[in-house]
């Protein structure tokens, strides 16, 4: 039987985006002021935990791994939107360096996280965060139009791209397979 995410008001979307092996789902509501809450759900108890971002005006949780670190984007108080992970429960907040927009989309038991920003030429690159440092990544069919939403385990990711007659095609490969810049 299928759990069904929290009543959570009057707001109008209730999204769960991610889930782990231990039953585990991350996701987000919009309140009745269209404010965008982070929350984690225990899909066999039903348990709903709120997560607030620090100096955070609306977030959006996107991914959980098996060890329930929870990653994310959140709108910041200067209108910009960044990314961030849940470690053992301590928050990171980070983005590119002149970034105005970088969202966490997904998360692995390494910690590895994928997601997407938006350089200075508005060009939209996906990127792998990690312990090691941060790699912008790009399919080589949609340099500036990449976005990876998701990682396992085992290193392999997936994502979008627009390709240049205005399609938007889906990719499947690892890190080593796109371009790095």
């Amino acid at each position: 039987m299928p759990t069904t995410t929290p009543n959570t008001g009057t707001g109008t979307v209730n999204q769960l985006l991610g889930v782990n092996n231990h039953g585990r789902a991350a996701g987000f509501y919009t309140d009745g002021a269209d404010v965008s809450h982070a929350y984690v759900l225990n899909l066999a108890t039903g348990h709903f935990s709120d997560l607030t971002v620090p100096g955070a005006t609306s977030a959006t949780a996107t991914g959980i791994n098996d060890y329930g670190d929870v990653s994310g984007f959140a709108t910041l108080a200067n209108g910009s939107t960044a990314a961030w992970l849940i470690h053992h429960h301590r928050f990171s907040v980070f983005d590119l360096p002149g970034s105005a927009n970088t969202q966490a989309l997904g998360v692995n038991n390494g910690d590895q996280v994928v997601g997407s920003y938006v350089d200075g030429n508005n060009n939209m690159h996906g990127f792998l965060a990690s312990r090691y440092g941060f790699r912008a990544l790009d399919d080589p069919n949609g340099v500036g139009t990449t976005t990876i939403n998701g990682i396992n385990n085992r290193d392999q990711i997936v994502g979008f791209y627009g390709d240049g007659a205005g399609n938007t095609d889906g990719f499947v490969g690892t890190p080593a397979d796109l371009d790095t810049h």
